[in-house]
């Protein structure tokens, strides 16, 4: 996504979130805007066609996760199925800072949260 400026990373998961995308884009994108703001925050919209990850991606969001447990200023979830709202309240444990999950149609109020 396009929204990314200083602490905020938005990102847009569609299909399956594989290695790659974790090696080329979150990882990146996280470490930029640590260098950038010395926190993060996020914005993860969801879309319909999402499928989740692959077994090697999910280990690396794991680890990215736990890395980064103290940078991670708020994140947003916008449009998570039921069953990625339970991955939610897990991520939850793993990071200090607050993890909201918002409809899809919440959007705007995500990004507003997430840049209060």
């Amino acid at each position: 996504m396009t929204e990314n400026e200083g602490s905020v990373l938005a990102v847009r998961a569609c299909g399956v979130l594989t290695e790659n995308d974790y090696r080329e884009i979150l990882v990146p994108g996280v470490d930029a805007a640590l260098e950038s703001a010395g926190r993060v925050r996020v914005l993860f919209l969801v879309e319909e066609s999402f499928q989740g990850w692959t077994a090697r991606a999910a280990w690396l969001n794991t680890r990215l996760d736990l890395r980064h447990r103290r940078h991670f200023d708020k994140v947003a979830i916008v449009g998570a199925p039921s069953w990625e709202q339970r991955c939610v309240k897990l991520a939850n444990l793993l990071i200090t800072g607050e993890i909201k999950a918002f409809p899809r149609d919440e959007l705007c109020r995500a990004e507003a949260w997430l840049r209060a």
